[in-house]
């Protein structure tokens, strides 16, 4: 038998496909463990790539259906699969990061396909392109070689029509499995889109910290003081604004980070602040009350970080 590439499968491999396929139907484990297999013998983990890969005994319509129309929960296989990983990488403090990418598409036929604004500024690409927008939740996780990696654990695709939105797609995502790092402290990595009133706010409530770069549509305040006696009207909610100016004056901290696959010196400075998001009636109510539950806590607050060129 030639075994040549085959002395570096993993030996956990066989209790991670056990914990995978109690997940499943008794009559869908066998074909999709086929699947599996032949989707991490590929390069691209495409379905008709993995079948192409092994010699299966089944028609491609016995794999479709299982696919298409088996009676079966995605939910199910992906909590699963997160089990899998908390198992294997978790730790006492887990990294989640939560963003958006763009599948090219040539048919207009595909599942919610549609023409999309190519914002990666992708030279070989059009501005305007026609593809598949998915939300995807990840687990971080740091390698023996010490670089870190982004195992993806949910995908959820942007209809064309209706009023889900890819902020309502990400607390679908995190709702979803949030239940299963209970115990365990929880930041969650997002980028300048993302940090909207809401989808904080809806984090928060599950004790989930989030990290990621203030909007312009974001005002930052100082902690109010608090009165030496006592006085009337109401308290007040915001110490003074932090503005650019007073930013400049701030201390500066140096630090070495890993970053874009070198270490990297930066400088910054930070500061604990409150947030009050602003654009829109809804986000500014939002963040009325948020600001009112941190101040009762007294445990979160935000943290501005600005990056200093070298």
């Amino acid at each position: 038998m030639l075994n040549k590439g085959c002395s570096n499968i993993p030996r956990e491999l066989g209790d991670w496909i056990t914990i995978l396929g109690k997940s499943l139907p008794l009559r869908a484990v066998g074909t999709c463990l086929e699947l599996l297999v032949g989707a991490m013998l590929t390069r691209s983990g495409f379905v008709t790539q993995s079948w192409v890969m092994l010699s299966t005994q089944k028609h491609w319509t016995s794999y479709y259906k299982c696919l298409r129309q088996g009676k079966w929960s995605w939910l199910s296989l992906a909590r699963a699969f997160v089990r899998v990983v908390i198992q294997q990488v978790g730790g006492e403090i887990i990294y989640l990061a939560i963003d958006d990418t763009l599948v090219l598409r040539s048919s207009e036929k595909a599942p919610a396909s549609q023409i999309h604004h190519q914002h990666g500024n992708k030279p070989n690409l059009a501005r305007f392109v026609r593809g598949q927008c998915w939300v995807t939740l990840a687990q971080i996780a740091r390698r023996e070689k010490g670089n870190n990696i982004a195992i993806p654990l949910l995908s959820r695709l942007m209809p064309t029509a209706g009023n889900t939105g890819k902020l309502r797609a990400a607390q679908t995502l995190i709702r979803s499995v949030s239940s299963l790092y209970s115990g365990k402290t929880v930041r969650l990595l997002m980028d300048s889109w993302y940090m909207r009133g809401d989808l904080i706010l809806a984090m928060l409530a599950q004790e989930i910290d989030v990290i990621g770069q203030v909007r312009h549509d974001t005002r930052l305040y100082d902690m109010p003081a608090t009165p030496t006696k006592k006085q009337r009207g109401r308290p007040a909610k915001y110490g003074k604004q932090v503005t650019e100016s007073r930013v400049n004056r701030m201390a500066t901290t140096e630090a070495t980070l890993f970053l874009y696959g070198k270490n990297q010196r930066l400088r910054y400075r930070h500061k604990v602040v409150l947030a009050r998001f602003i654009k829109g009636a809804k986000s500014a109510r939002s963040g009325a009350n948020f600001m009112t539950k941190e101040m009762k806590s007294g445990i979160r607050h935000v943290c501005f970080c600005q990056r200093v060129a070298n």
